[in-house]
């Protein structure tokens, strides 16, 4: 079940951190200058809002719907449980995106910040290791 899901995560996050490098080439590079991408203020309250939802919210969300679905049973199967994985995976890998922009659009300190401390969180806390799989699996009780 780890190398499925580590696989996932490599997969999600990689292009997220070669948008990273290539953007900071950029600018380094000076074919990117600060205040080039601009968009509206109102947006950067409603992606940093959005970050919060997808980085700690929605996986929170989803794992107590997942949960609350297998309460009834003594046992969850495992490819329930992987399904529940992955779906967490997607969601809360979306955050390093939104961080991405954050940072090419030049968002106010507070803003950019918060949103990258989002999505390092995010990635550092759903990173499939083999300890929270195995407490994960026993909490929910995986066969």
């Amino acid at each position: 079940m780890q190398p499925i899901l580590k696989r996932q995560f490599i997969i999600i996050i990689l292009p997220a951190v070669v948008l990273f490098l290539v953007f900071g080439l950029a600018r380094e590079l000076n074919f990117i200058k600060p205040g080039q991408f601009v968009i509206p203020s109102v947006l950067h309250s409603v992606l940093f809002i959005l970050s919060a939802i997808t980085a700690i919210a929605g996986p929170l969300f989803l794992r107590t719907l997942f949960a609350h679905s297998m309460r009834e049973k003594t046992q969850v199967p495992a490819k329930e449980f992987l399904s529940f994985q992955k779906k967490n995976l997607w969601l809360s890998l979306v955050t390093p995106y939104f961080a991405f922009v954050a940072v090419l659009c030049d968002f106010p300190r507070f803003y950019a910040a918060a949103i990258v401390l989002m999505a390092l969180y995010a990635v550092y806390y759903y990173f499939p290791s083999q300890k929270r799989i195995d407490f994960d699996r026993k909490i929910f009780r995986v066969k």
